[in-house]
Order: C-alpha cells, then sequence, then structure tokens
C-alpha cells in the first residue's frame, strides 16, 4: 500500500499530529483524508517526488561473476579437471 503525507492547511495550527505532517497508509483506491483525524482541521496531501533508484551500469555480470570477486565472497568455483573430479579452481 502507498504512503500518503498529510499537513494542516492551516499554517498556525498547533495540533502536534497535522502542524508538522504526518503520513498514514492508504490504498489507492481510497479518497484522501479532508480532516486531521486528531483535532479535525482541513489538511491537503503533499505530493512528495521519491528518489529513484539507478542500477550501477559498471557492475555487469563478468564482473560479478569474476574469480576475484567471487573469492573475496566466500564462494568456491568448480571445476572438473581431466579426471572427472570437480576441483576448486579459486583455492590457494
Amino acid at each position: 500500500m502507498p504512503t500518503y503525507c498529510y499537513k494542516a492547511d492551516d499554517a498556525a495550527s498547533d495540533c502536534p499530529m497535522c502542524a508538522d505532517g504526518f503520513e498514514t497508509m492508504q490504498s489507492i483506491s481510497e479518497t484522501p483524508l479532508t480532516t486531521c483525524p486528531s483535532c479535525e482541521k482541513p489538511l491537503h496531501r503533499i505530493i512528495r517526488v521519491l528518489p529513484q533508484v539507478v542500477p550501477n551500469q559498471r557492475w555487469n555480470t563478468k564482473k560479478i561473476l569474476s574469480d576475484g570477486n567471487l573469492k573475496k565472497q566466500g564462494f568456491k568455483k568448480l571445476m572438473k579437471d581431466g579426471s572427472g573430479k570437480y576441483v576448486d579452481v579459486l583455492q590457494d
């Protein structure tokens, strides 16, 4: 469910809930609040811009699965040798 922010229409409101603003979780289909649940004064909804998470383009699959990164993260990389057994190629 999305979180909506509300603040009192009256800038001089003395209500501790709506003077500084508050957040509430509401369904998208619910109607917006028009009055403060605590003091019954008029409210308005505040639109906030959320930061966008941009994936780091430098970290690609090759870098994540590189031998050095796998060893640093504590993984083993097993490869089949000529005799049919698996050996850890990252082991010193």
